[in-house]
């Protein structure tokens, strides 16, 4: 149970806690509300109300600027943000994986930041975001809109033969489209009535919070009362600096606390709407109770115990399908690297982490692979297990011991598929990956196998990777399947040949599992996040890329410089120019 994205019933024990270090980024006495404090509650609530009724009517004007505020903020506190979230996490001054907290903090938060306001100064101007490319159909004859590569932040050079196309739902039009984010954000304006959500910050990566936080005030006109979870209470001084504008406003308010704080807060009156990203356990407890027969026979009758809309990320169990075929020496190479990383990346406590690689049995260069993924997890450096429960569940999954405190990343190989596996029902929620290999007659037939196992076997819906061989692009019949195969899978994410994760950095790809997730059955949540071009009616982003790149990207193991080019990619993101990309090439 991957409690360190747990949000409000589920918390980390004291004897857990104990075991973080102390972090000196600010006072931490002024940071908790006492649950058992009716009032003090009650009179945030009351500021976020009125602050909702002027967020309703605030001119596009005025968002603009607070967006440009909050990310020059993000500019003078990234260093001191990412020194106190890497203390958190017990990650050393010296460590090369410190890059793992700027990317997924400030270079995430102030390019989601920059791409938002861009999209603001478009509905301005022209009444529309502006769209960095041709709408065209895929092979099953839904929308694909482009998404990525932008103009302006040269990702045409920083991310070479990449792209992220979204696939919309059935019905939608080209004509439709273009209204679509434009109305949302007048609806938001004029036609809807305040709004006060509490936003339930998971624990994992520090970002999301504040990612979430933006989403509801600035794209959905929502007030906000931001639940932080117990590990970033050290952050709470930090983000009250770079919310400032927001809270000035009257339109935020931060609190942290225990679980009986959170469950004060979702339940309190004047809370409107709920918006959590952690675990399903976090989210089903909220909207039906605690498990039991009551729990039982509300959703059986589709009554929940919180009446109130509540929208959810969630976690997934993410498959990394292998299309077999001939790869060159240096392709399985990066291939089996990218795959470790995504596994190692954090700890192993992300929602989109690799947690089942899916081969064909048949495919003759799948002992080679495997074995080179096996290297790659088994020379990592070991990882703190900074998120509670990490060790236990390591010791479940990987049925090792692990030495104190200290995860060394592993495989366990050639689970059987038709088994009952806990790999295929729960997330481990740290360092360890399960190989799965398929039985087919073809590799056709293969791929078919593996998207009804991803689909029916796997938990959740959020994320899958594929990595395809070049044989199977090269013509239009190819690329017509391998889209078929995209299409087919279940889930809101879909990477080729690159790790779906990095769509949380690009910001403009809207976050969240696939739409069919129903309130008794959530899987992966029925929310979509970052979405800078304000897209409605999404069912399914695509991120392509190619088989391999240079310079490897900073999350790999092997990268050389990857705190450098991490902070030279924010200031890229911060100050957009050719000097801030001259910068960028030379530490690459």
């Amino acid at each position: 149970m991957d409690s360190c994205r747990r949000s409000v019933m589920f918390e980390p024990t004291g004897n857990e806690l104990s075991r973080q270090p102390a972090v000196l980024c600010g006072p931490t006495n002024t940071t908790t509300v006492d649950p058992t404090d009716t009032l003090a509650l009650d009179d945030l609530l009351e500021e976020l109300v009125a602050g909702s009724e002027q967020l309703a009517m605030s001119p596009l004007l005025e968002r603009i600027q607070l967006v440009e505020a909050v990310q020059k903020n993000v500019g003078r506190l990234a260093r001191e943000w990412v020194d106190c979230s890497t203390a958190i996490k017990q990650i050393r001054p010296t460590d090369h994986i410190r890059s793992e907290e700027i990317l997924s903090g400030p270079v995430a938060t102030t390019r989601y930041l920059h791409l938002l306001g861009r999209t603001f100064r478009d509905i301005s101007t022209t009444g529309r975001p502006r769209l960095p490319g041709r709408i065209c159909r895929g092979i099953d004859g839904r929308l694909l809109v482009p998404v990525m590569p932008v103009a302006g932040l040269f990702d045409h050079l920083v991310f070479t033969g990449f792209k992220t196309r979204v696939r919309m739902r059935a019905g939608i039009s080209p004509s439709t489209l273009e209204n679509h984010a434009a109305d949302r954000f007048q609806r938001s304006q004029s036609a809807r009535a305040p709004r006060v959500t509490v936003v339930l910050g998971a624990g994992n990566i520090s970002s999301v919070p504040i990612l979430d936080t933006c989403d509801r005030i600035f794209a959905r006109s929502e007030a906000v009362l931001l639940k932080l979870h117990p590990l970033h209470e050290p952050l709470k001084p930090i983000f009250e600096r770079l919310l400032a504008p927001l809270i000035n406003h009257g339109y935020l308010r931060i609190i942290s606390g225990n679980a009986e704080t959170g469950s004060r807060a979702v339940t309190h009156p004047g809370i409107d709407a709920v918006h959590i990203t952690g675990s399903v356990e976090t989210h089903d407890a909220i909207v039906w109770g605690s498990p039991g027969p009551e729990n039982d026979e509300r959703r059986r009758f589709d009554r929940p115990l919180l009446e109130k809309p509540v929208s959810a990320e969630l976690g997934n169990i993410s498959p990394w399908i292998i299309i077999p075929g001939q790869y060159t020496k240096r392709q399985l190479e990066y291939q089996a690297e990218n795959v470790a990383s995504s596994v190692i990346n954090n700890a192993g406590c992300n929602c989109v982490a690799t947690r089942v690689l899916v081969t064909w049995r048949g495919w003759s260069q799948r002992d080679r692979f495997v074995d080179r993924v096996a290297e790659v997890l088994k020379n990592a450096e070991p990882r703190d297990a900074w998120c509670p429960g990490a060790t236990e569940r390591f010791e479940e999954f990987a049925g090792q011991n692990p030495d104190g405190d200290r995860i060394q990343p592993t495989m366990i190989r050639d689970v059987n598929p038709g088994s009952d596996s806990p790999f295929f029902a729960r997330e481990p929620f740290t360092c360890v990956l399960a190989e799965v290999g398929l039985e087919a007659g073809t590799s056709e037939e293969f791929c078919r196998r593996a998207a009804v196992f991803c689909n029916n076997t796997l938990w959740g819906t959020l994320s899958a990777t594929l990595t395809v061989p070049s044989s199977q692009r090269r013509d239009r019949a190819a690329r017509d399947r391998l889209d078929r195969l995209v299409a087919s899978l279940k889930y809101g994410m879909v990477g080729i040949n690159q790790w779906v994760g990095l769509s949380y950095v690009l910001a403009s790809p809207p976050w969240g599992g696939h739409p069919d997730s129903t309130r008794g059955d959530v899987q992966s949540g029925n929310a979509r996040v970052h979405n800078t071009f304000l897209l409605d009616g999404v069912d399914q982003v695509v991120m392509d890329g190619p088989l391999t790149s240079f310079p490897r990207p900073p999350w790999f193991p092997s990268h050389p410089n990857p705190e450098p080019l991490s902070w030279a990619l924010l200031d890229l993101y911060d100050r957009p120019g050719w000097k801030t990309l001259w910068r960028l090439i030379r530490r690459t």
